[in-house]
């Protein structure tokens, strides 16, 4: 089948490194702050109109809400570097097929996650979380079991922008999640403050929202971009050598976001040995200090792409100079938004409606954070270059270092020297200065130059 010609894909193995991914990093930095506002407005919503009981059940599902986007993220970034490597290649005859597994391996794990979060909601809440208050328990149980309705659609979304990345639009991407956050804002004011339907109301508007965005998604992917319209049925099947490569980079980076996700479960359950008002406040800090990673989670995303893309090429130098820019530019940014979000630590957190000790044990999750963040700035933007050179087991290593000392070092604080609150989030700064010295120290072997999954095509000519 003749593949027809685009302008739309952005060629990152030419040009100036840093324009490159600054250029690709800003519409995901958007992308990502919607994202952020999308469960933003649901707090200050449910925390202002419905209780901070309510506020407490859904900063609890939260911690399982990323266990589910683990596997949908995580596969989709990781199934997304081959696609982004077979077009560095310019072999855009498996980059189509690769990009229809990629779609199939989402919508099949889509449906299972679905039922385990609608069938599994009392036990994921009361057994895995170990909520022991049960109205909060209650609360919590009803938001996961209608929000996990929406997962499929989340899967099959992450399909999609997994493919457009790789070919290097991301501002596509800002579309989406707009649409998304528009809706869902409008719905959580909708269904909570007008309807009175409390955390339910909330999470339909999730799961509309959702619904919303996988359809843009398709509708813009199928329009745009000739390649990967998939008109004939036949070409959406499964491909065992695509499946095999998918698997291969898929796997490991779900599996260190599942670990990653996983952690903040273990933390969850000794959070909320604190009673509700660590809930609530630890809910509250997180909900704000999300909004740091925001241009590093985009500088990493970037960075995997063009990783990915150079690697495809085969050139290493153009990766090596890229991901000091990437660092460059991501710890000056995170050094402005730590410095404002010590100074309004306060105001910020008052925005969930909480107060008293609440409004306080929050302030102070979020001038420490506020001082530690930087340290992750360091560290991400290698994490996206070990991705998107095909190494995805370096990038698991490096955060599972990051988890492993967080999680152990909280628990000793508080089970052997009986800390109080501040062991939830005083042990971050120690993970993160952890894994900056393992990704550093892995990057000077060179490994990561020996893991290209693909090779180019000679006689390619980048459409």
């Amino acid at each position: 089948m003749a593949e027809t010609k685009t302008k739309r894909f952005n060629d990152m193995t030419v040009g100036t490194e840093w324009k490159c991914i600054l250029l690709f990093a800003l519409p995901l930095m958007l992308g990502q702050l919607l994202q952020q506002l999308y469960s933003t407005v649901d707090g200050i919503v449910v925390g202002n109109y419905v209780s901070s009981g309510a506020l407490a059940a859904v900063g609890n599902c939260a911690s399982m809400v990323m266990v589910f986007l683990a596997f949908s993220n995580g596969l989709s970034n990781g199934s997304g570097i081959i696609i982004s490597q077979y077009f560095g290649a310019g072999r855009h005859r498996d980059m189509r097929t690769a990009a229809a597994n990629v779609l199939l391996l989402m919508g099949v794990l889509g449906v299972v996650m679905t039922a385990v979060s609608v069938f599994g909601a009392r036990f994921l809440t009361k057994d895995v979380l170990g909520i022991d208050d049960a109205a909060i328990q209650r609360e919590a149980e009803t938001y996961l079991r209608i929000y996990g309705v929406g997962l499929i659609f989340n899967f099959l979304y992450n399909g999609v922008a997994a493919t457009l990345r790789a070919v290097g639009d991301s501002k596509a991407l800002l579309l989406f999640l707009f649409v998304s956050t528009v809706v869902n804002t409008v719905l959580d004011l909708l269904f909570v403050c007008v309807f009175r339907l409390g955390v339910a109301g909330a999470a339909w508007a999730t799961v509309i929202s959702q619904v919303a965005c996988v359809i843009v998604s398709f509708i813009y992917m199928f329009r745009h971009y000739p390649v990967f319209r998939f008109t004939d049925p036949r070409e959406l099947r499964f491909d065992s050598e695509k499946i095999r490569l998918c698997l291969k980079l898929g796997v490991p980076t779900m599996l260190q976001q599942l670990t990653v996700s996983c952690g903040h479960v273990v933390l969850q359950r000794l959070i909320n040995s604190f009673g509700a008002v660590t809930m609530a406040a630890v809910t509250v800090g997180m909900r704000v200090d999300h909004y740091s990673a925001i241009p590093m989670m985009g500088m990493m995303i970037s960075m995997s792409s063009f990783a990915g893309q150079n690697t495809g090429a085969g050139r290493y130098d153009r990766v090596k100079r890229g991901l000091v820019s990437a660092i460059i530019m991501g710890f000056i940014t995170v050094i402005v938004i730590c410095v404002l979000l010590y100074a309004f630590a306060a105001p910020l957190a008052s925005l969930f409606g909480v107060e008293g000790e609440t409004l306080s044990q929050a302030v102070e999750y979020l001038r420490f954070i506020a001082f530690a963040f930087p340290v992750f700035a360091l560290y991400i933007p290698f994490n996206g270059l070990f991705q998107g050179c095909g190494e995805p087991l370096a990038a698991a290593a490096v955060s599972l270092v990051a988890l492993s000392v967080r999680v152990i070092l909280a628990y000793v604080l508080v089970l052997v020297f009986h800390q109080d609150y501040h062991a939830i989030f005083t042990p971050y700064l120690w993970g993160w200065l952890a894994s900056l010295v393992v990704a550093v120290a892995h990057f000077a072997t060179g490994k990561w130059k020996t893991k290209a999954v693909v090779q180019r095509d000679p006689e390619a000519v980048i459409e």
